[in-house]
């Protein structure tokens, strides 16, 4: 079979897939109000920025309210031989509360983790974790959205 009806077949297959974007082409009755979240806290705070930049829910007829908390942990994995740490773990969770009428009705959590070796130079290390710690912001915050998403279809 030629390379040309390899190409065809392949595009009816990625068009016949129904692909379709989350946010379009849906009716979305609900909103998101308050978000309650610790100011101090870089990881919610980032979250919060993302989810309300991301708000498409506004103005709707069931508007839910949100409370993120969040912990970030960077534990020892391993040490060399003369007992400094050779490799960390990066652990980050998200706990989401979805409150209507100042009653639970959803709580999910979210969790990454990344392996990782030392590096002696320590402006390094810490421009990695932070690296590490913005992409997992990035990937919590899609999921949150998402998982808000599929409440509709509950």
């Amino acid at each position: 079979m030629s390379k040309f009806y390899k190409l065809i077949i392949l595009f009816i297959f990625v068009l016949g897939c129904g692909y379709q974007p989350i946010l379009s082409g849906k009716k979305i009755n609900f909103g998101i109000g308050d978000i309650k979240y610790d100011k101090n806290k870089k990881i919610e705070t980032s979250i919060y920025k993302i989810l309300k930049k991301n708000n498409t829910f506004k103005n709707k007829e069931n508007i839910f309210d949100l409370e993120i908390n969040s912990s970030k942990k960077k534990i020892i994995i391993s040490n060399d031989e003369r007992g400094d740490p050779k490799n960390f773990r990066l652990e980050i969770i998200v706990k989401l509360k979805i409150v209507k009428n100042e009653d639970v009705i959803y709580s999910k959590s979210f969790m990454k983790t990344n392996n990782y070796e030392n590096n002696t130079n320590k402006f390094e290390l810490k421009k990695y974790e932070n690296l590490i710690t913005e992409s997992f912001i990035n990937k919590i915050s899609e999921e949150i959205i998402v998982y808000i998403l599929s409440l509709e279809h509950r």
